[in-house]
């Protein structure tokens, strides 16, 4: 049984983030993050993909820690790109199949950035970048593969932690960022400045 210093909330609907830390043990409330993620991205077309993810990361948690200042808030926002063109997540079929057909045969980054909010203010932040190769997919593999998965709403229009990783030759780097949310990195924080311990 782990103990807590702190009340610990996730920013996020994602029901991936949500099972890395029920995973991990961790006992938490999940509150959706009270900040308009594509407003921003339109008013922010300069950031490049690596700043665009902190910052949604950084104003997903501290929208909730404005409400919640006692709270340890945890933020995530990935980003999928391949060099400077950030892939937006896809709505729809037709979307997910332009993305991945795009993608097919060709190596794209997950710019993954997880903070932590207390009292207002970003304490902890952190940065993964994950290399992912995708084979080269025909357009009717990409079809099934997007029926059964339905990845639209998702980085980079695929479900790694469902059937997507089938997609894949090769990826360099942490596991749990593909997911969204670098769960060790959380841990060690909070364990290294007493939040948690057992």
């Amino acid at each position: 049984m782990l103990k807590y210093k702190k009340n610990i909330i996730l920013a996020s609907t994602s029901s991936i983030r949500k099972k890395i830390l029920e995973d991990a043990g961790i006992f938490f409330e999940t509150i959706a993050p009270e900040f308009d993620e594509e407003q921003y991205k339109s008013d922010n077309e300069s950031l490049n993909p690596k700043e665009l993810s902190m910052k949604l990361a950084e104003n997903k948690a501290l929208s909730i820690s404005f409400k919640n200042p006692e709270s340890l808030v945890i933020g995530s926002d990935q980003v999928c790109s391949v060099g400077n063109k950030i892939f937006n997540k896809s709505k729809n079929f037709q979307e997910a199949l332009q993305q991945l057909t795009e993608l097919s045969n060709k190596t794209h980054i997950q710019n993954n950035s997880t903070v932590i909010a207390l009292n207002k203010k970003i304490i902890f932040r952190k940065f993964s970048k994950v290399f992912l190769h995708m084979r080269m997919c025909e357009n009717e593999e990409l079809q099934k593969y997007i029926t059964i998965d339905k990845p639209w709403g998702c980085a980079g229009s695929y479900k790694y932690e469902s059937l997507g990783k089938h997609l894949f030759a090769k990826i360099n780097g942490d596991y749990y960022s593909i997911l969204g949310l670098n769960i060790q990195e959380i841990l060690n924080f909070l364990h290294k400045k007493k939040y948690i311990n057992f």
